[in-house]
């Protein structure tokens, strides 16, 4: 990766050193390639073994239309070409192991970043931080630094799945901007892109966080195209129907129809077909997602809130604590007949898509 590209995608991403970005954040805008395809099973008989059981078998059959008087002579003739044809025309898939990476890899990037280049130039490129210190080895931490600790009677919450995100509103103020604390609650284990935690465990470490402050605070929801993210809002709002919560999470079609980073989750172990299936039904009954979204998010694959342009990233988030702050009392509106709460949020760039709940609205991002 050339110096004079990184400095380019440096200025895109820190919108001409205005914004302060995570190193992750750079390394998903600097990408030169993306991979995500699942596991593919045998298909078929491979050709070495067609023919070596079609030949011998077709020569047999010739051998005896010439030599047995008995037998017609076209009956093992055209049993002879029945059996090559077939051979033809049979197809063999051979099994392909599943790829989820973004080129270069997150450790090369980050070698590149925090060892050639800080060598060469001093330290990171300017308005870019490193979000993985070396002390930090699980990534999680209830609330973010800059939070609970610096807020006084915050107005609002906003809860992040991302590290890198997390970052990236702490260090551009963006929950200060609102008098809003910063709850970081992790969607992944440690610092793999590919193993996603149980959505119930996310739920209840969501549950704990939000819990810490004054009830009836509003609550924005950042997270991952992913199902922990998708289920995450809904059940927040089943198990807090005194909060506002707002969906500012990455939409799945906002990615499944661009050029937006994929990745798969660990690769599924025995049984994983009845889970796709079940994690399908659950996404539609629960989040609302429609057949095609759930079936790709219950398939495996996720797109992570981290890659979406830094500008873009700002702009849902602030339009999501602007609409939290001013939705209605969640108890008032449960009294006029609505019992869900407000706030999903279009993303910029695609007008509002009906379904089949009125309050839910999706678009689409760049990533």
């Amino acid at each position: 990766m050339h110096d004079l590209r990184l400095r380019r995608c440096v200025e895109r991403a820190t919108d001409g050193g205005r914004l302060t970005v995570a190193l992750t954040q750079l390394w998903y805008l600097s990408r030169t390639g993306n991979s995500a395809r699942p596991a593919v099973a045998r298909r078929g008989v491979p050709p070495g073994l067609r023919w070596l059981v079609a030949l011998p078998t077709a020569a047999a059959l010739v051998a005896c239309a010439v030599l047995v008087r008995a037998v017609p002579t076209y009956v093992p003739l055209a049993a002879a070409l029945g059996v090559l044809l077939t051979a033809a025309v049979m197809r063999h898939r051979p099994a392909r192991a599943a790829v989820s990476e973004v080129q270069p890899s997150e450790d090369t990037f980050r070698r590149l970043m925090t060892g050639h280049w800080t060598r060469t130039y001093g330290r990171l490129p300017e308005g870019v931080v490193d979000d993985r210190p070396a002390q930090d080895t699980d990534g999680r931490s209830t609330t973010a630094r800059g939070g609970a600790a610096t807020v006084s009677r915050p107005r609002a919450v906003v809860l992040c799945t991302d590290r890198a995100v997390s970052v990236f509103l702490r260090e551009n103020d963006i929950p200060g901007r609102f008098r809003a604390v910063l709850v970081h609650v992790p969607e992944r284990t440690g610092s793999s892109r590919y193993g996603a935690r149980p959505h119930r465990e996310v739920v209840k470490e969501a549950l704990r966080g939000i819990d810490g402050f004054r009830a009836g605070l509003p609550v924005v929801v950042l997270h991952d195209a992913g199902v922990q993210g998708s289920l995450l809002v809904p059940l927040l709002r089943a198990a807090r129907p005194d909060r506002v919560v707002v969906d500012a999470g990455l939409p799945v079609a906002a990615v499944r129809h661009n050029r937006a980073v994929r990745l798969l989750n660990a690769a599924p172990s025995a049984g994983a077909g009845a889970a796709a299936a079940a994690a399908a039904e659950k996404l539609r009954t629960v989040a609302g997602l429609s057949e095609e979204d759930a079936a790709w998010l219950a398939e495996g694959f996720w797109s992570p809130l981290a890659a979406v342009p830094p500008r873009l990233l700002e702009t849902v988030a602030v339009r999501a604590l602007e609409h939290a702050l001013t939705a209605p009392d969640p108890a008032a509106t449960h009294r006029s007949g609505d019992a869900r709460n407000q706030g999903f949020l279009t993303w910029p760039g695609q007008a509002p898509a009906p379904g089949p709940d009125s309050s839910r609205t999706e678009g689409t991002g760049t990533a």
